[in-house]
Parts: structure tokens; sequence; C-alpha cells
């Protein structure tokens, strides 16, 4: 990327005041850019569970597209109906070794959805749960990073296009700004934890923008706070 290039795009994902955060809403098609599925060497499993929930009087037909990770991991048929003002859920199976890939959930009536990650270890005890909405369409979108050299966060972008998108990631602590950018394949996702692309300070707080060059609204993207094995979701400000 050129350095005319990546000011403009610096410029355009810092002064979005004017545009808005998206709540989650009822909708046709819901993304999540990243959905874990299986067995580590040391006999931890991690699973994950959709939840959707039909608000209106009507049933609804929904359907589970799975990328990147085997459809056969999920532990019911991927097509379910809904009936209306109540919920169904599916989840992974928990049973191969790890992987990961992204989610796309379409629907013939207007549904929430949500999507709750767990972590069980060999023995059987919960070592973590975290529970985050679809992802909304996105062209920028704003994370706020406590730095304390404890904290590590996972960040997860899905493609849902059939074109290449270039995104482009701004760590920014205060005193330094370092910037990352990634080709997105097309039904592709790219998950990574901040630290591992970024010299991140040990204390203080910091800011990641994360965008798409062009600005058109081509992508998803959610977060997850770590702490020594425990998780939790972060909502980014997502801009459209």
């Amino acid at each position: 990327m050129t350095s005319a290039l990546k000011a403009t795009f610096l410029l355009a994902i810092i002064s979005l005041t004017a545009s808005f955060a998206q709540a989650q809403n009822a909708g046709l098609t819901h993304v999540f850019p990243q959905v874990v599925d299986g067995v580590w060497g040391d006999g931890t499993v991690y699973t994950s569970r959709f939840l959707i929930a039909s608000t209106g009087g009507s049933s609804a037909t929904y359907q589970i597209s799975l990328f990147g990770i085997n459809p056969e991991r999920l532990s019911a048929p991927a097509s379910v109906m809904v009936q209306g003002g109540s919920f169904e859920t599916i989840t992974t199976r928990g049973a191969d070794v790890v992987d990961t890939g992204y989610a796309r959930l379409d629907c013939s009536q207007p549904v929430v959805a949500s999507l709750t990650y767990s972590v069980v270890s060999a023995a059987g005890k919960p070592l973590g749960i975290a529970t985050v909405p679809s992802a909304p369409i996105a062209s920028a979108a704003l994370i706020p990073i406590v730095l304390n050299g404890r904290y590590r966060y996972g960040i997860a972008t899905a493609n849902d296009n059939d074109t290449p998108q270039v995104v482009v990631f701004l760590f920014d602590s205060g005193t330094t700004s370092q910037v990352w950018t990634v080709e997105l394949q097309p039904r592709s996702q790219y998950v990574t934890f901040v630290d591992d692309v970024f010299d991140v300070p040990a204390a203080g707080l910091g800011t990641l923008r994360v965008g798409s060059v062009g600005g058109a609204m081509n992508f998803h993207i959610e977060a997850l706070l770590f702490d020594q094995g425990g998780f939790t979701n972060v909502l980014p400000l997502v801009i459209r």
C-alpha cells in the first residue's frame, strides 16, 4: 500500500464522526466471522452454539452455511424452522481436531441470532464462555483496547463476498501508530491476536481501527478479550 493511500485511508476512517454504530437487530441474514469447534491435543473442547429467535408472529426457516469448516461439524441439520415467538439452537459437535471458519445464517423471515463460544477442559470443567451477536456489514470499525500486559484481544474478520477485499488495521497507543494490511479472499476469514501483529505496549490505552480500502461496506468483524484462559466478547464500534 502506498503512503498516499495509507494517508487517505487513515483520514477517512478517523473522520467518520457522522456515521453511526450498528446494534443487534432482527434481519434476514446474519454473519458470524468466527466459528470454532473441536478438541486440542490436551483434551480441551471448543464448541460454538447458534441461537436463532423469531420475534414476529410468523414461523421462519433458516439455513446455516459454514465456510472454511466442514458443515458436518454441526450436531443437527443446517436447515430448521423456528416458530413465531420462539427460538431454536444448534451447536457444533466438539469431537474432531480443532478447526475454525465463519458462518452465514439466511432466513425466510427476520430473526435475531447470536453465537456462544464454550471451552471445557478434558475433565469436563468449564473454562470459559462468551456470546456474540451477529456482525453487521461494515466499511470501518473501532475497537477500544486496555493495555496491561495481561489482556489479549482476538479479532476475526470475514469477507462474505465473491471478490477479494483489502482490509487495513491501524493500532494507535497514543505514542505510536502501526499499520497492518490483509487481503481477504472471497468467502474467507482472517483471525489474529492484536499482539501477534503489532508491538503492543505493556500499559495504557489503545485503539484498533479497521477499514476496507475504498470505503466499501464489505467486511464483518467481531472481537474477544482473553484474560489468562477466561474470555468475553468486545463489541466493536462499527461504522457504515
